[in-house]
């Protein structure tokens, strides 16, 4: 078992599902990132008003495609949110009440998760190296999970995959059912190319 491939991720955007959404029902513009990877989500808030005791319903699909919705606190005076969870594709954003004539920002941010990524357990040792373009920190993520079956819990494995600013190449003697990699910043222009390659034995 092999692969390739280079993640591109789009620059953060305050403004990428939507500008200067208002009223009771939030119309957006955009569905999703353009880089096939699922971001968190962000609101901004660029009135004066202490929005904070409403709430906004966030509805779309996570970074495999599956159904997600999270309710996500609504920014207070002149401040930006964030959703705890990684959207792949935003359909809809809903207020708990009307936010009047005042106007939220609703865009993603710089940090994201890629695909899963499935390993064949039964095989070999495998190895993947991460090459680093530009500036990034990410963690190389691992399950122990059945990801067709099951919730999955992701952890880091090893201290050198966690905040991790350089390329790096990773061994597995008994290997995890799936990786992924979750990005917690990066500058404008970065990029990740993943290569991995498996025993069959």
């Amino acid at each position: 078992m092999q692969f390739s491939k280079t993640l591109t991720p789009a620059n953060a955007s305050l403004t990428g599902f939507a500008s200067n959404v208002t009223g009771a029902a939030f119309t957006l513009t955009a569905s999703e990132s353009g880089d096939s990877l699922a971001h968190q989500v962000s609101i901004r808030n660029d009135s004066a008003t202490d929005h904070s005791g409403k709430t906004v319903t966030l509805v779309g699909t996570d970074a495999d495609g599956a159904a997600l919705t999270e309710v996500v606190t609504a920014p207070g005076t002149s401040a930006t949110v964030e959703s705890t969870s990684y959207f792949m594709t935003l359909t809809s954003a809903t207020p708990s009440a009307t936010i009047g004539a005042d106007t939220f920002d609703i865009g993603w941010v710089d940090e994201f998760v890629t695909k899963t990524i499935p390993l064949d357990w039964r095989s070999g040792p495998g190895a993947l190296r991460i090459t680093v373009g530009g500036t990034i920190n990410y963690d190389l993520e691992n399950t122990l999970g059945d990801i067709q079956f099951e919730t999955i819990t992701w952890f880091v494995d090893d201290a050198a995959q966690d905040d991790e600013t350089a390329s790096l190449t990773a061994r597995w003697e008994v290997t995890s059912k799936a990786i992924r990699v979750k990005a917690n910043s990066y500058s404008s222009g970065a990029t990740l190319t993943l290569e991995y390659v498996q025993s069959n034995v």
